[in-house]
């Protein structure tokens, strides 16, 4: 289940109050009595947790569910008379920072912020990956870099991607190689000791046989995208035809990888493969009614995102399956 409901946990009369007051602010929030059983349930569905509690409760319940930051609940406290808004857990990336001060904001509370950066108005790497749609790959150099930071360091920068009308933080400098680099922004893999930030700006297209199973899917996948010196990372989601709707080897690939499906009619595939000049599979337009599968699809998933996007991949066929990878364009 995707994460991002709201659930307000309360204990006192007081507390059920100030829960009514908070619930305003997210439509659709729950409000709930607290109990460590319904607590650890929610964990696991919701994206924002407010507990109106001693934070002593909370630290308690939270610790044996606790994974990681990119994955955790945004998890603030507040007391029972609302004086303060208690950034608890996950306060960059899952948004507890934020949520602590639009409660605070709302029903006049001081909003309680422990992280070093905000605290000293500083960059914070990991928000501003966040806010560029960056996926960071090692949390461990993250933490190095924003060390730096707050030492007063420059981050240096390499990047083929070009940069914004705003700029790049002025913590950042950019640098022409990835070898003098701290952090690299690519979708490529690269041989550097840096932190890789990620863009989501890559689509890969998959056509398979009939019964095709999961393994296999994830064996060309995988291997491809080694082949081609490609991060799994960039990968935005997948793309097919939609009579694989229900095919069950590709659905259990995307849950696997955590990666979203799109699904094109035979039509438009076959209207993307005349765009883009893609030649035609006699067997896979008997199959399907469409002249291709994995390259129209890859382009046409990455044409949402950009007019600006290419197929940098021609299709890969092994065994069963038939990949594509197309590349959308991607701004700092």
């Amino acid at each position: 289940m995707m994460k991002g409901k709201t659930s307000i946990f309360y204990i006192t009369g007081n507390g059920r109050k100030l829960a009514g007051r908070i619930a305003g602010l997210y439509p659709g929030a729950e409000i709930l009595k607290f109990n460590s059983d319904i607590f650890a349930e929610r964990w696991e569905t919701s994206g924002n947790i407010i507990c109106i509690m001693a934070a002593g409760i909370v630290v308690r319940a939270a610790a044996p569910l606790l994974k990681h930051k990119t994955t955790d609940p945004a998890v603030v406290v507040l007391d029972e008379n609302g004086s303060y808004a208690i950034s608890l857990l996950s306060g960059h990336i899952g948004g507890a920072n934020e949520l602590a001060t639009r409660i605070a904001g709302h029903i006049g509370a001081r909003a309680v912020i422990t992280t070093a950066s905000d605290v000293q108005g500083k960059l914070s790497p990991d928000m501003w990956a966040m806010q560029k749609n960056l996926h960071v790959e090692d949390f461990e150099k993250l933490r190095k870099i924003s060390a730096g930071i707050l030492r007063g360091e420059q981050i240096r920068v390499n990047t083929e991607y070009p940069v914004g009308a705003g700029g790049l933080p002025g913590e950042f400098v950019l640098v022409d190689s990835p070898e003098e680099a701290d952090m690299v922004i690519s979708h490529r893999l690269i041989d550097s000791g840096a932190l890789f930030l990620r863009p989501g700006n890559l689509f890969a297209g998959i056509g398979c046989n009939r019964g095709t199973a999961e393994s296999e899917i994830r064996e060309v996948f995988e291997s491809v995208f080694r082949e081609e010196r490609l991060s799994v990372r960039s990968v935005r989601c997948i793309a097919t035809i939609d009579l694989k709707k229900d095919e069950k080897g590709l659905m259990d690939f995307a849950r696997s990888k955590e990666l979203d499906i799109e699904f094109f009619s035979n039509t438009e595939l076959n209207n993307a493969a005349l765009r883009y000049g893609i030649a035609e599979s006699a067997s896979v337009r008997a199959a399907t009614g469409a002249v291709a599968v994995a390259e129209p699809a890859a382009v046409l998933a990455a044409a949402r995102l950009s007019d600006n996007c290419a197929l940098i991949t021609p299709k890969r066929k092994r065994g069963n399956v038939t990949l594509a990878i197309a590349k959308a364009e991607f701004t700092l």
